[in-house]
């Protein structure tokens, strides 16, 4: 089974890939580097076929959740992987989105939501590279600035600390990605 391939493929061997995929899952396994996971019935799938300036991509991407077929001693590392960085910067993202919402809706952001971001924060904090410590604690006054806005009943900073967290957002994934 071809597990990532970025190289060229000549058209026989790309159709026998996919093949190859297809037949796994039809049969409802498929096997990834040496291990044999079952392909359940329903699968979360993206499928991109698109011509854009004079070629053609294709993009399929399909996950589904293997943790169940894990033997009990080899969960543990999957799971603390699963609550990783990745994991908790689009978390932070769905937060902070319902933040915007909302803002945008002149509305106060619900307290469960706030707290999740502000959580996450925090935790996006304490796993930050030294590097971004300058610009981690610029975003981390924000935050501590958004809570009292909202503590405060102030909507008008409300909407101000908001736009300077996307601001904040912004400068920092262009500096430090």
């Amino acid at each position: 089974m071809l597990e990532k391939k970025e190289n060229n493929l000549s058209r026989e061997n790309l159709a026998d890939s996919l093949e190859d995929l297809a037949r796994g899952l039809r049969q409802g396994q498929l096997e990834v580097e040496g291990t044999t996971w079952s392909v359940p019935e329903d699968v979360e799938a993206k499928l991109h076929l698109k011509e854009k300036k004079g070629r053609l991509v294709l993009k399929l991407k399909c996950k589904w959740e293997t943790l169940p077929e894990y033997k009990p001693e080899a969960r543990e590392p999957v799971v603390r992987w699963q609550e990783s960085f990745k994991t908790l910067k689009k978390r932070l993202g769905s937060h902070f989105k319902e933040l915007q919402q909302a803002v945008l809706q002149g509305k106060f952001p619900e307290p469960q939501v706030l707290a999740n971001f502000v959580a996450d924060s925090q935790a996006m904090a304490k796993m930050s590279e030294p590097e971004w410590e300058e610009a981690m604690q610029a975003y981390l006054e924000h935050v501590a600035a958004l809570e009292r806005a909202v503590a405060g009943r102030d909507l008008e900073a409300t909407r101000h600390e908001v736009a300077d967290l996307r601001t904040a957002m912004s400068v920092c994934h262009r500096e430090f990605k």
